[in-house]
């Protein structure tokens, strides 16, 4: 299990015991954020987890009243359609046999003659004559049609509140609820992306809450298939921002001296990421809070660079990270390749209660 800070101080010592500089461990451990790990542990039964409790996979405990979440056709379904034909056309069968023959014979370079056969071999029982990607663009022709959302996880704010104080602005009692559309995956990094994820606020008490059975439109795909229940043990922590992010930039780190960090960071980390509410991120790709700031007011990728882009940057600090959901086998849960799911408020939203407008990325190796 990688390391779990309690204060700053422990996160300082640490640092320069890596050999970081005094100045700039001082600084990581000053900006570090608290935040709640969410430590799962598998159930045979749904019903040894309380109603309303923090847990990640399951059913959620919906107030009796409201209905299963739907989200709305993709606003930008079209040219989502027209993307993937357009990819599905790169991969032919024809051009694929074509590169198949190519690679082999880079191998038949390098490789013994008894190596090679036996890798020939096995590449042969490829067959792409009849391989068809067809059905990735009927998958991604339901992206124009409303659809419900699977349910990913729900916090028990007043649990967390108990456990350590976290952002100011967070709500100290209640839930959250987070759904997300696990058929297409949205990755956050278009502006439509937020039609596939649903983060619900709400304050029912307990004994109006209800352990609520999916729809049976969710069970039409095998990509949607439920995750298994984890019960939550919360525990404080205190970590440190990520290189690129906002709050690392301003404890303007020098370059040589990132080796030093990010040396110290595999060290606690071993590459191993976790559930957790609040505080700094464990990122995987780049800085989340410039592409939400970025994205929220409409830029796709292709704008990311433009005048318009750079007024933007500024409000990147003001994204705050509220959920992030790790890769968990013993939950059935794959984002991407070994990824994790971030879910991110902008500060005046949080402040407001619009929990609808949180946004959802998904990074992965």
């Amino acid at each position: 299990m990688r390391k779990l800070f309690r204060t700053a101080a422990e996160i300082d010592r640490s640092l320069r015991a890596a050999g970081v500089r005094a100045a700039d461990a001082m600084v990581l451990a000053a900006r570090s954020k608290p935040y709640i790990w969410l430590e799962t542990a598998p159930v045979d039964d749904e019903a040894e987890i309380a109603l309303g409790a923090t847990k990640i996979g399951g059913t959620p405990d919906l107030p009796v009243t409201m209905p299963w979440p739907w989200r709305l056709p993709y606003p930008d379904h079209k040219q989502r359609i027209e993307e993937m034909q357009a990819g599905v056309a790169l991969f032919n069968p024809q051009d694929m046999m074509a590169e198949q023959a190519e690679m082999l014979e880079e191998f038949r370079k390098l490789l013994p003659p008894n190596e090679f056969e036996a890798f020939a071999a096995e590449s042969a029982k490829v067959d792409y004559s009849k391989f068809s990607l067809d059905s990735l663009v009927e998958d991604i022709r339901r992206t124009g049609e409303p659809a419900p959302l699977r349910f990913i996880a729900q916090v028990d704010l007043a649990e967390v509140r108990l456990t350590s104080p976290v952002d100011p602005d967070i709500p100290s009692e209640g839930r959250l609820f987070f759904f997300y559309d696990t058929d297409h995956r949205p990755g956050g990094d278009k502006p439509g992306d937020i039609t596939g994820a649903r983060l619900i606020y709400d304050l029912t008490p307990v004994d109006s809450l209800k352990r609520a059975s999916p729809p049976a439109e969710l069970w039409a795909h095998k990509q949607t298939a439920g995750f298994r229940p984890q019960r939550c043990a919360l525990h404080a922590g205190i970590w440190p921002p990520y290189f690129g992010s906002p709050e690392w930039n301003a404890c303007e780190i020098k370059a040589r001296a990132e080796k030093s960090v990010q040396a110290w960071w595999y060290e606690v980390t071993r590459d191993g990421h976790d559930h957790r509410f609040g505080g700094h991120p464990l990122q995987i790709q780049g800085n989340m809070q410039t592409e939400c700031a970025l994205v929220s007011k409409g830029l796709d990728p292709s704008a990311w660079n433009s005048k318009a882009a750079e007024r933007l940057k500024s409000d990147a600090a003001n994204w705050l990270l509220l959920l992030q959901i790790a890769s968990d086998d013993r939950a059935g849960m794959m984002w991407g390749d070994v990824g994790n799911l971030y879910v991110w408020i902008h500060r005046d939203a949080l402040r407001a209660r619009r929990f609808e407008e949180a946004r959802v990325i998904m990074q992965c190796y």
